[in-house]
């Protein structure tokens, strides 16, 4: 029984009257409450990562009463780490007080922590997120992690506003908008406009921009950028708020501009989609950026994933001159199609006519002219430039682990500046699948075909408004097709109702586009004669594929048209169910990959999942290092020879094995330790279907970067004294605990196996590796389906699986240890394998009926 085996721990580890092997007992048995209490952490966070990100209806209640949970169970994780570690980490407890807070405040609705009233980016820290601002937080985390470069910036923070809409008598006026009409709004406005600032608030913006002129001369000027609170999340805002570009760096030039950003909070186009997204207008606050302004030559915009099914290519566009050109859809860029491999190529380059650009003005300001005919011709980027901006935006999207929208600059002296980087949303079709059959509209003319860029897949069907000013938008019939030369970002009024969207001069990387990716709204812009194709009131049918699959029909082609579309946001998406969703920003996301990294710190832990991290790495270097300490600990039970032994195996995998007893077979002196000594019945086990033949693939894949990583372990030398490994077992003759890591893939199995079912468990935990979280996602719907089919309860998120059962008899435990090792060993390099979802099935039918081969 699991008691006789702890009371025979004790046993081993403590000869009487050892201190040192006390020690050591103790520190074993903190180990166990550690990883049992990070165990429960994750089943936690996993079951709130089903629940919040899924369909589930829920409350708030639910959301506490889980938050709970998990909280109980990493705070006493904690509490036995620091007596493992003999407090050597003390940040730890600090980092998860802010959480805990972080997480209350957004529970329960209260308002930010104090904050200063501006903030340099090189100081924004990882908790900071609502006080500076999405837009804000995620630029100077281009900079602040990962190295890019970025123009010198600084942050207007949310409590600045709090203080300036306070000192403008206007914080009870924003309680009571919920309902409020246009002339309330605009009111508002007025009042903003014309207000005056707090003298603090003037002192530190005052303050703020003499650095800034004593770092970039005092001709310095500034972007003025809205950065709201939850601007740049899940939903963009794109193009929503006010941007005032080319400003002074003075206190009377940004004063102003601060205001217009602020205003621009109540604006039409900004409540109306505030509004589709079940916000309460006057609850969201609005921080500023002041960034440095960059007299850029080229501008543009980076999508890391095409706007179809494809994540395997990446789109640059570029326009000369500033990037309202590309991001407003003011022109016809240039458009380059990057392939996201291992050595990126260009595999397509459009060159656009870019008639106009956006420019700086002399003093101020900036204007839209006539791009100078001899630069209309040529490329606006070099393909090596090309290349360096997609390496840049790979690293992005590997960092924050989603596809991104980037926006960059240019500079005469050819350096690339950052702008800008958020999620870029990439919904599925909206009404028909693509795999819709078309046969019945053949007798349907065709007004356009093949003409124009998609952005938003799917079918659908209405009646043409072809649109000649934007006052026109509160004229739209609902259902109509809204049919335009330019794409805009006010068309978010029309959202609603809109059916479709279709313009002649566009791009699919401007803000107009985010906007209908976000209501999943079928989108094509850059026809080059929508407008003059399409009349007025004619009812079309546009079925919208990928790439340039665009056919528009006359008339209305109903075997086309088999689903509704929905522009409501669904319930999980409205804003008391996304507010509660966001806790998970503070508990989901792990950033501590490489324990072998510099960063690998206590003051990189920035969710729970990272202190979970760290605390099972450290935990584990702690024990191995204390029982290399300790080693007297065991020399009774063995006779003189130590318990600790490097794993010799036929496979490139390097293993320390720690023998609490029964573990290996009798040695003599030496460290090493080959499989045939290996006593332990779950250890023997899963390494007996690691070592299976066929399972150990050792040929070459097709891997990015990070990912050439994931095909070996990094062998330490131990008895050199170099860098604890960090595969480690510590076993028993009927207990194992095994950290395997591989590359980027995170493997933990802990077991009990014994003649006593009742007694027996496997707990299993994978997660991690290195390509896309595509491929990743898909390696966890492979291991699931095999596991599943062994009897395993399983909990599954992004790329986390956890896996457990117990009460088999031993011999069943035998046999499933041995298919998990073969699986262990299977998707060691899988996830640069599954490029498509077809392959889990095939790979996972191959795997039961044990075919191992992982090509086509």
């Amino acid at each position: 029984m699991q008691k006789t085996f702890f009371r025979r721990l004790k046993e081993v580890f403590v000869p009487e009257q050892t201190p040192a092997s006390n020690d050591l007992t103790a520190r074993f048995h903190e180990f166990q409450a550690v990883l049992d209490g990070n165990n429960r952490a994750l089943e936690a966070m996993t079951e709130m990562g089903e629940k919040l990100g899924g369909e589930y209806l829920f409350d708030v209640n639910y959301t506490r009463s889980a938050y709970a949970t998990l909280f109980s169970a990493i705070f006493g994780a904690l509490d036995h780490f620091n007596l493992l570690t003999d407090g050597q980490y003390p940040q730890l407890a600090g980092t998860l007080a802010r959480i805990d807070t972080l997480v209350h405040r957004m529970l329960s609705g209260s308002a930010s922590l104090s904050s200063p009233l501006v903030v340099f980016y090189p100081e924004i820290t990882w908790d900071q997120a609502e006080e500076v601002g999405g837009k804000n937080y995620h630029l100077a985390e281009l900079a602040n992690s990962l190295h890019l470069r970025i123009p010198h910036a600084f942050a207007i923070t949310t409590t600045a506003f709090t203080a300036f809409m306070r000192h403008n008598g206007l914080e009870a006026r924003l309680a009571a908008l919920a309902g409020a009409d246009t002339a309330t709004l605009a009111n508002v406005r007025t009042v903003i406009l014309a207000g005056g600032f707090p003298e603090d608030f003037s002192a530190a913006l005052a303050a703020a921009l003499e650095k800034l002129r004593d770092r970039l001369g005092q001709n310095a000027t500034l972007a003025v950028r809205s950065s709201a609170e939850e601007e740049d999340g899940e939903y963009s805002f794109a193009g929503q708020f006010e941007t005032v570009l080319n400003v002074p760096c003075t206190v009377e030039a940004v004063q102003p501009a601060y205001k217009e950003v602020v205003a621009s909070l109540f604006q039409a186009d900004a409540t109306s989609y505030q509004r589709q997204l079940g916000y309460d207008l006057g609850t969201l606050k609005m921080a500023v950026g002041c960034v440095a302004m960059i007299d850029a030559k080229a501008s543009g915009v980076i999508y890391t994933a095409a706007a179809g099914k494809d994540r395997s290519r990446m789109s640059v566009s570029a326009v000369w001159g500033l990037g309202p050109g590309v991001v407003d859809g003011l022109t016809d860029a240039d458009l380059y199609t990057v392939v996201k491999e291992d050595v990126l190529r260009v595999i397509e380059r459009r060159i656009g006519a870019k008639a106009q650009m956006v420019v700086n003005l002399g003093g101020s300001g900036i204007a839209t002219v006539e791009t100078p005919a001899a630069h209309r011709p040529f490329a606006c980027l070099s393909e090596p430039q090309v290349l360096e901006l997609g390496k840049q935006a790979l690293a992005i999207e590997k960092y924050y682990k989603v596809p991104q929208d980037i926006e960059w600059a240019m500079d005469a002296q050819d350096r690339c500046y950052l702008l800008q980087a958020r999620t870029l949303r990439v919904e599925d079709p909206a009404g028909t699948s693509a795999s819709a059959d078309t046969s019945a509209a053949s007798g349907y003319p065709v007004l356009l075909r093949d003409q124009g860029i998609v952005v938003q897949r799917g079918a659908t069907a209405g009646t043409v408004f072809i649109l000649q000013h934007l006052d026109e938008l509160e004229k739209i019939p609902k259902g109509s097709i809204l049919v335009a030369k330019h794409d805009s970002p006010h068309f978010v009024q029309a959202i609603p109702i809109l059916h479709a969207i279709i313009t002649d001069i566009g791009v699919p990387t401007s803000h107009m586009a985010s906007i209908c990716r976000e209501f999943n709204i079928p989108t094509v812009v850059n026809t080059g004669s929508a407008t003059s194709v399409l009349r007025h009131g004619q009812a079309i049918t546009l079925q919208a594929g990928e790439g340039s699959e665009v056919v528009v029909y006359e008339g209305i082609v109903q075997s086309l048209l088999r689903e509704e579309r929905q522009t409501a946001a669904k319930l999980r998406e409205l804003y008391e169910f996304r507010r509660q969703k966001y806790i998970m920003r503070y508990i989901a996301p792990l950033h501590l990959v490489n324990s072998l990294e510099q960063e690998f710190t206590p003051e990189k832990c920035k969710t729970v999942h990272d202190l979970i991290r760290f605390m099972h790495e450290k935990a584990v270097q702690a024990l191995v290092a204390n029982a290399e300490g300790q080693g007297r600990g065991f020399n009774r039970f063995f006779g003189g020879k130590t318990a600790m032994h490097r794993l010799a195996l036929p496979i490139p995998v390097q293993m320390l094995v720690i023998d609490l007893g029964g573990g290996l077979r009798s040695k003599t002196s030496s460290k090493a330790a080959g499989f045939d000594e290996v006593a332990s019945v779950p250890l023997r086990a899963v390494l007996a279907g690691m070592l299976a033949p066929g399972v150990w693939q050792n040929e070459g894949v097709a891997l990015r970067g990070a990912d050439l990583l994931s095909g070996m372990t990094r062998a330490e030398n131990i008895a050199g004294g170099a860098a604890i490994m960090e595969n480690v077992a510590l076993a028993s003759s009927e207990y194992v605990n095994m950290s395997l890591r591989f590359g980027y893939h995170f493997n933990m199995l802990d077991c009990y196996c014994s003649d006593t079912p009742r007694d027996n468990h496997i707990y299993f935990r994978f997660v991690g590796g290195a390509a896309a979280i595509t491929n990743r996602s898909r390696r966890i719907q492979l291991m699931a389906r095999v596991l599943a089919e062994q009897g395993f309860a399983l909990k599954a998120k992004g790329d986390l699986l956890v896996g457990r059962l117990s009460g088999l008899s031993r011999q069943e435990i035998e046999g499933l240890l041995g298919q998990l090792g073969r699986l262990i060993g299977f998707t060691r390099q899988l996830d640069a394998r599954l490029d498509a979802d077809e392959m889990v099935t095939i790979l996972a039918r191959r795997f039961v009926q044990g075919d191992y081969r992982i090509g086509p």
